[in-house]
């Protein structure tokens, strides 16, 4: 079975969409407790740990988040075409 592939020209609109769904969850009810304590914990680290110290725990998040954002595109990619699947084999089977 061929691999269903995005069109380049549609990726942009996918990425700008991901983005805006991505903020959208960043507001919600139940995340934003979580960002609170964040801040506080971050504040705490930066108080009791070394500067260098400190600097490598930022550097660790940072790639950690980046990674956590690359996963999720991929996986919100994977979900458009796993869609574009099911609405090819739909309209498939509905013009037999």
């Amino acid at each position: 079975m061929r691999q269903l592939q995005l069109p380049v020209w549609a990726k942009p609109s996918f990425d700008e969409r991901f983005n805006e769904l991505a903020k959208m969850a960043g507001r919600l009810p139940a995340v934003e407790p979580l960002r609170q304590k964040q801040v506080e914990l971050e504040g705490q680290l930066k108080q009791e740990l070394a500067p260098r110290l400190y600097q490598h725990l930022l550097n660790w998040e940072e790639t950690l988040n980046y990674r956590n954002a690359l996963e999720k595109e991929w996986m919100y990619l994977a979900g458009i075409k796993d869609g574009m699947k099911c609405l090819k084999g739909i309209q498939d089977f509905t013009s037999d």
